[in-house]
């Protein structure tokens, strides 16, 4: 009687597995804030998703795994992170032990979401990966500004740049430049202006820039 008592308190594999989808879906918003946000503050927030998803992963039991997927749900709304909150909160609907037809329309809905999302998301993530430069980062010494520069200041006056931004490293080893160029400027203008900017005094490293993908901006 006993074993039977605890083998039915347990979790089951369908409200498992929405689970551990919602977790999925965490990280993978996570680690595509840290690749295309070069802020601190959204990285942090990003990932706070996937802590709150996997703490009904530890549990055993069927109640507190429901109590802890319903407060998580609950959360990750006010985060308005969408997909895991749907998914976490499908989760203990999704026992087919209590309601065999609730339980598959639960895991049908939480797979339609996950394949609606896969499809809507592949456009931006494709274009990421694939997009051409924007512009270049160029990296120099603390006494380079894009004022005092002759040299970068006439490599960056030509008509295929668009707007340059100047911010001072918080190592203190340095200024950092952005110099972005329109979507006219040839190949060859391009590497015109990366020659010119990495010949110009106090200069130590041109990067190519990616508007919507900070990994791949990095040299």
């Amino acid at each position: 009687m006993d074993t039977q008592t605890v083998t039915v308190e347990k979790v089951h594999l369908w409200p498992r597995a929405l689970a551990g989808a919602a977790l999925l879906s965490s990280a993978l918003f996570g680690g595509w804030v840290y690749q295309t946000h070069d802020s601190t503050t959204a990285f942090w927030t990003a990932w706070l998703p996937v802590v709150l998803t996997a703490i009904p992963l530890f549990l055993v039991r069927r109640k507190p795994f429901e109590y802890a997927s319903l407060a998580a749900g609950v959360l990750l709304l006010v985060l308005a992170s969408l997909l895991p909150a749907a998914l976490i909160l499908l989760a203990p609907i999704a026992d087919p032990r209590r309601s065999p037809r609730r339980a598959r329309v639960a895991v049908l809905v939480g797979a339609a979401l996950v394949v609606v999302t896969c499809v809507a998301s592949a456009g931006p993530i494709h274009r990421s990966l694939t997009e051409p430069p924007a512009g270049f980062v160029v990296h120099g010494l603390p006494d380079l500004t894009a004022t005092d520069s002759a040299a970068v200041k006439a490599a960056t006056s030509g008509p295929g740049v668009v707007e340059t931004s100047t911010v001072t490293r918080a190592d203190g080893k340095g200024v950092t430049m952005t110099v972005r160029f329109g979507p006219g400027l040839s190949a060859d203008g391009q590497e015109q202006l990366r020659q010119a900017l990495a010949k110009a005094p106090g200069v130590t490293k041109v990067c190519s820039w990616y508007r919507d993908n900070r990994l791949r901006s990095a040299c």
